[in-house]
């Protein structure tokens, strides 16, 4: 009987998690970067997995870190300088105008 309840402890945690994570892909996505570029408004990645579902509408993938995020702009800088790709972005999504916005970027 005490095995049976942690068992089932188990499959209910393992539900709730499998819940919140699905939840939060909408925002947030893991991959490799594959292509940067600088503008006026920030520096532009692009992931080999895409952009997150909230990003929908991206063109072409691209994903900005604003101009005045400098600490993500260095880290991400530093990463594609020593080959360190793999990262993942969380975002604030599609803003209408070509790109999505990243407000955090976790090296991999």
């Amino acid at each position: 009987m005490h095995q049976l309840r942690k068992a089932l402890a188990v499959v209910i945690a393992s539900m709730g998690l499998a819940q919140s994570s699905a939840y939060a892909a909408d925002s947030y996505l893991g991959g490799t970067m594959t292509n940067i570029t600088s503008t006026p408004a920030g520096l532009m990645i692009m992931l080999d997995s895409g952009v997150p579902t909230n990003c929908t509408g991206t063109g072409y993938g691209w994903m900005l870190i604003p101009e005045a995020n400098k600490t993500m702009i260095a880290t991400a800088l530093t990463m594609w300088v020593t080959g360190q790709r793999g990262v993942v972005v969380y975002t604030n999504g599609y803003n209408g105008q070509s790109f999505c916005v990243i407000n955090q970027f976790d090296p991999n």
